[in-house]
C-alpha cells in the first residue's frame, strides 16, 4: 500500500496547521522548508498517513495553494481520501470539496463530476459564469420538460438555462424564481425542467468544453420525476448550448458511461423507464460532437444485457465494461464485456 513520505506528511500537517494560526511561527517556518525540501527530492505525496490522504487535508483547511502544491508534485486526484476501514463510504477528495477555489481547481485537473456535491456542480462545471437570465413573472410557461422534434434541437429556453447556471431541482427553480407566495409547483407544470440529476454523465473534451448527458431527477414518486434525453454543452467562460432530441433517436437515458472517441461519444448502457429496458439488449448510441446528432449504433456479439451503474474504460481500441447492474432484477453485473469501437462487435472477457 502506498504512503506519503513520512517527514513530508508530518510536516505538511504542522505547517497546516501553523498557518491556520494554531503554531509557532517558528516551528511553522521549519516546517514549510521541510516540505518545499521534500517536495523538491520527488517524495512520495500519495497514500493515507493518519487515516487520510495529504490532499484531502489540504482541502479540509480549505488552502487553495496547498491543493495545487500537491496536485503539482503528482497528488492523485480521484484517489480515496480515507483509508476505508471503519468507513461506510470511501469518496474521492472532490466529495469534501466547497471551497470555490479549491472545486475549480480539482475540476481543472481532472477530478470526477460524479465526485462533486450538486451544491457545487455550477461551480465545478463553470456553469455559475452563464449570465442570469431576466425571467417575466409569467416564465412558467417555459418550464414543462419539452422533448425534441428534430435530431438535435437547440433549445433557447431562459427557464432551462437559469436551471443550467444554477443546477437547481425543478422544485427549487420554480419557487425561486416565480415567489414563496405563488404555488411553487403548480400540478399543470410537472415535470418541471431540473438540472439536479443523478445517473448524468460529464465528458471534457480536448478544447475544455463539457458535454453533460442526461440522467434522471428524482424517483418515481415524485412528479417531478423525469428522466431526460438531452445534452448541455459548457464551454466554462459563461457559453452554453442546449439540446434535446426525439425518444425515437435518443431513449431517455440515465446511469450510462460516455467514452470519448475523437470525434464522436460512445454511450453505453441505461437504467431507462421500466418499459424501455430489454433483456440482453445494450443500448449504445453515438453523439457526433460537430452536428451534436445521436444515432442509435446496432452492435453484434456477447453483449453484457440492458447494464446500468457499470464503468467503461477504453483500452487499446476496445470500451471495457465492467461492474454495474443487469435487468431485469436489478441484478449485480459480475462479468467483464469488451466493445470493438471499430467492428462494433461485443465479446465476453470473463
Amino acid at each position: 500500500m502506498t504512503t506519503p513520505d513520512p517527514a513530508l506528511a508530518s510536516a505538511f500537517l504542522v505547517l497546516l496547521e501553523g498557518e491556520a494560526g494554531f503554531g509557532e511561527p517558528e516551528l511553522t517556518a521549519l516546517a514549510r522548508a521541510e516540505v518545499m525540501e521534500r517536495l523538491a527530492a520527488g517524495a512520495e505525496v500519495n497514500g493515507w498517513y493518519q487515516g487520510r490522504t495529504l490532499l484531502s487535508q489540504a482541502v479540509g483547511w480549505k488552502r487553495a495553494d496547498m491543493v495545487e502544491l500537491l496536485l503539482d508534485h503528482g497528488a492523485e486526484v480521484n484517489a480515496i481520501t480515507h483509508a476505508p476501514e471503519g468507513r461506510l463510504f470511501a469518496e474521492p477528495v472532490a466529495a469534501e470539496a466547497y471551497d470555490p477555489e479549491i472545486v475549480r481547481l480539482l475540476a481543472a485537473r481532472g477530478a470526477d463530476f460524479a465526485a462533486f456535491d450538486r451544491d457545487v456542480m455550477a461551480v465545478a462545471t463553470g456553469a455559475d459564469r452563464i449570465p442570469a437570465q431576466n425571467l417575466p413573472r409569467d416564465a412558467t410557461r417555459f418550464a414543462p420538460v419539452q422533448r425534441g422534434d428534430r435530431n438535435p434541437q437547440p433549445m433557447v429556453n431562459p427557464f432551462y438555462i437559469e436551471q443550467i447556471r444554477s443546477f437547481d431541482s425543478a422544485y427549487g427553480g420554480l419557487r425561486r424564481h416565480f415567489g414563496e407566495g405563488a404555488n411553487p409547483h403548480p400540478w399543470q407544470l410537472s415535470p418541471a425542467f431540473s438540472f439536479e440529476r443523478f445517473g448524468r454523465t460529464v465528458t471534457r473534451l480536448p478544447d475544455g468544453r463539457l458535454v453533460l448527458i442526461a440522467g434522471e431527477h428524482e424517483d418515481s414518486y415524485d412528479p417531478d420525476f423525469c428522466i431526460y434525453n438531452d445534452v448541455c454543452v459548457l464551454d466554462g467562460a459563461g457559453g452554453v448550448e442546449y439540446f434535446t432530441y426525439p425518444v425515437e433517436d435518443f431513449p431517455p437515458t440515465d446511469f450510462h458511461t460516455a467514452t470519448l472517441m475523437g470525434d464522436h461519444i460512445l454511450i453505453i448502457g441505461n437504467l431507462g423507464y421500466r418499459g424501455q429496458r430489454q433483456d440482453g439488449i445494450t443500448q449504445v448510441l453515438r453523439l457526433d460532437l460537430k452536428s451534436w446528432r445521436v444515432t442509435r449504433v446496432q452492435t453484434t456479439g456477447d453483449n453484457p444485457g440492458w447494464i446500468s451503474r457499470h464503468s467503461a474504460t477504453l483500452q487499446d481500441g476496445e470500451i471495457i465494461v465492467s461492474g454495474g447492474k443487469i435487468d431485469p432484477g436489478f441484478r449485480d453485473f459480475e462479468g467483464v464485456h469488451a466493445l470493438d469501437t471499430k467492428r462494433l462487435r461485443w465479446r465476453r472477457i470473463s
